[in-house]
Formats: structure tokens, sequence, C-alpha cells
């Protein structure tokens, strides 16, 4: 598992704006047991952060002391998405927390050589376990998938260990489906657009 390191520190005594114009992101850091606390972040230094590192924990240095935790919610501006406000979740390392990861597809399936379509259902999956154990994607393998209409399902995942998936297990991954399939699904969309158009304007005639 990849460690992400960023630097925490003591929030000022100032306008959020003011900090964010200094080139400060405002802080907070919660967690069981624990008091929540304000602090701030560089925001150059955050901005630098890979995308993977919101689906794993995050040492935060300084501060008053180190801290593990999650990037649990990250405020943006609505127009120019520039970050408002930070929320980390302290975790400790012996208890099980709920994370969200990346879904990997690899391998290739014969049916879409034959001409079939590869359907993705879920990019991602929310998996239990502790923080150092947070894998840095779940593994696809489309080669297992051999016929047309069938799929993946979460409860077929081969997973770490001591990785428990909380999505329900019946729930379908990915599947190769006929071209033919895929447009039918498309057409259908295009009747449901048509059938909302036309009732809304016999609603306007009345």
């Amino acid at each position: 598992m990849e460690k992400f390191k960023l630097k925490l520190e003591a929030r000022e005594a100032t306008k959020p704006n003011q900090l964010r114009r200094s080139g400060k992101i405002p802080a907070t850091i919660y967690g069981p047991g624990v008091p929540s606390e304000s602090a701030q972040v560089d925001a150059r230094e955050f901005s630098r952060l890979p995308s993977a590192a919101y689906s794993h924990v995050v040492d935060l240095e300084g501060g008053k002391g180190n801290v593990s935790a999650l990037i649990r919610h990250v405020q943006r501006s609505h127009t120019s998405l520039e970050v408002l406000n930070i929320e980390f979740y302290r975790v400790a390392a012996d208890r099980k927390i709920t994370v969200t990861v990346p879904i990997k597809f690899v391998g290739h399936s014969p049916v879409v050589t034959l001409g079939g379509l590869i359907q993705e259902n879920f990019t991602d999956a929310e998996v239990e376990c502790l923080p150092g154990n947070i894998p840095d994607f779940i593994e696809v393998d489309l080669s297992t998938i051999l016929e047309l209409d069938h799929g993946i399902h979460f409860r077929d995942l081969k997973l770490p260990e001591h990785v428990t998936i909380l999505n329900p297990l019946e729930e379908t991954i990915v599947k190769i489906v006929a071209p033919k399939a895929v447009a039918e699904d498309k057409d259908k969309d295009k009747d449901k657009d048509k059938d909302k158009a036309a009732a809304a304007a016999a609603k306007k005639s009345d």
C-alpha cells in the first residue's frame, strides 16, 4: 500500500477567506473518542496528492503530533473548483474502517473478440478492513467471462486477506453484452425521454 504524507499546521486566527488567499486551506480533524481540531494545510501541497490518496490513509505531520487520517470530505467552490475546506477522519491502526477503492479491470474476454461489448456497472468498491490493509485497487479479471450476457458479481471477487466487500454480493460489476442489447437500451432511454417531453408539453398546454 502506497504511503501519503501531508504537512499539518495549527489554524491561524484569521478568517477562512483570508487564509485561502494566503495559500492555505482550512481543515478539520475528527474521530471517535477525540475532540475535533481546527487546522490548515498548504493548498499547493494538497493539490499534489494523487487521486489514490483519497481512498488511503494520509499521514498528517505536524500540528499537535502526527496523525493517521482519511480524507473524508473536500468542499470545493462550484464555480472555480477551488478547495474551500477539508475534513480529515482520524483512524486507529487496530480499528476497521470503511473505504472506497477503485476497481481495476484486467485480462481480455474472448467474447469481446467475437463482437461482444463490455458493460461496466461499477468502477469502485466499498470495503471494510484495518487501515494498514487498504488495497490500492480490487482486480476484476475479464478473461473469466466466456459467454454473452455473463458477467462478474461482487461475490466472485478474489479479495486480499482481511478485506471484506460491503457492496451487495449479487450486484453485477461488469458483463459482456451483444451490440443489439446496447442499442435496445439506448432506444428505450430515447423513448422514455420522448414520453417525458410529451407529458411536459401536455401539462403546459393545460
